[in-house]
Parts: structure tokens; sequence; C-alpha cells
């Protein structure tokens, strides 16, 4: 009977097999087209009340929004099943202490992210090891 009831299961798992292995899917699409993500928590740290820091993906393979002061954009793409974030262009104001260093943070932690998913309905992006390295909703 056992026998019987393992090979009715093993044929079962076999007609759900796909014969064709499935594209992966690109992570920033949890993003949505031109759906702005306001940041909360960079490197673990909450972004302060009054500075503003968003990321939105105003066409495939691109970011773009505000990182506190300024205004951003650069290429994303997927390599080896990780994200990658190349070199982000932006303006050049200068802003209050405060403002500067939430940006000069979120430069330096964007270039970190390796991975995106969506909890909740909070966007994690997160580095090489899984740490959670920025925090953003909708």
């Amino acid at each position: 009977m056992r026998v019987a009831v393992l090979a009715l299961a093993l044929v079962a798992l076999a007609a759900c097999k796909e014969d064709a292995p499935k594209a992966p899917i690109d992570p920033l699409s949890l993003m949505g087209k031109d759906v702005e993500w306001v940041v909360s928590d960079i490197a673990g740290a909450p972004v302060p009340e009054g500075v503003s820091v968003t990321l939105l993906s105003p066409e495939t393979g691109m970011i773009a929004g505000s990182s506190g002061c300024n205004r951003y954009s650069g290429r994303v793409e997927v390599q080896e099943g990780f994200l990658h974030v190349g070199a982000l262009a932006g303006t050049r104001m200068m802003c209050p202490p405060a403002q500067m260093q939430v940006e000069q943070a979120f430069h330096s932690t964007v270039g970190t992210v390796k991975n995106l998913r969506l909890a909740g309905k909070v966007l994690e992006f997160s580095d090489a090891t899984g740490k959670v390295v920025l925090r953003a909703s909708r």
C-alpha cells in the first residue's frame, strides 16, 4: 500500500513539473514603473523628519529620485542573480548639514544593494550578506 501511495505521489509531482524553466523575475519589477517610494531607513538609521529621500523606476533598468538634497538617476541591472546599481548622476546643490549627511549615507549605501524584496508594504533593499540597508514605502 505504501509503495502504491508513494508511486502515486511521484506521478503527481512529475505531472506538475514544467518542461521549460521560467525566466527569472526582475526584482526591480517590485518597485513598479513610476511608483515613488519614500526611504525611511538608511543603513539602520531613520531618515530625519523634513529630509526627503525617494526612489522610483521611471523606465526599465533605471532608478531616480531625491537623495536628501539633490536629484539623482542611474542605471541598475541584475547580474548573476544580484542587483547592481551603477554610478549615480545628480545635481550638485549644497544643503544644510543634516540633509548632506543623509545624502552621503544614501549614496554610499545604495551602491551596496544586491537584492530587493517586498515585505508587506515595505520595500527592503539588502546587501550581499542579506542585511537590510534601505527601507522604503509608498
